[in-house]
């Protein structure tokens, strides 16, 4: 699982969802600037300048509002569709049965519709097969 570092990730979700550079998810802007970028985590702050609002790398995602690392949500991302069970899955990634329960609903959900999910686990698979 050393591919799904969170830097990896980070940079992986930024890369997907803002191919030009981050977008505000509030008004759509696009005159955005770091608003704090801490040492302890890969994970930005942002400031847009039209509405001046702040959002982070996971605001409007199916990642936002949770304590589970990006690295774990992407670790589930790759594996759902083997034919794993939730329990097996719950062992795999080191969690609780009804956190993977709810990391599995959650990824459904974003993979039922053509987005930011489905690019993603395009991308991780063709960077396990590296």
């Amino acid at each position: 699982m050393a591919q799904f570092g969170d830097g990896w990730c980070y940079a992986m979700l930024r890369t997907v969802r803002w191919p030009r550079g981050p977008t505000c998810p509030f008004c759509a802007g696009t005159r955005v600037t770091t608003h704090s970028k801490s040492s302890r985590t890969p994970r930005r702050r942002y400031v847009c300048i039209a509405c001046r609002r702040t959002f982070t790398d996971l605001t409007g995602t199916i990642f936002a509002r949770t304590n589970l690392p990006l690295g774990t949500w992407f670790h589930c991302l790759q594996l759902m569709g083997r034919g794993h069970t939730t329990a097996e899955l719950a062992k795999t990634l080191g969690v609780k049965w009804d956190t993977t329960a709810h990391i599995q609903r959650r990824l459904g959900t974003g993979m039922a519709r053509p987005g930011l999910v489905c690019e993603l686990r395009e991308r991780i698979e063709k960077a396990g097969h590296e």
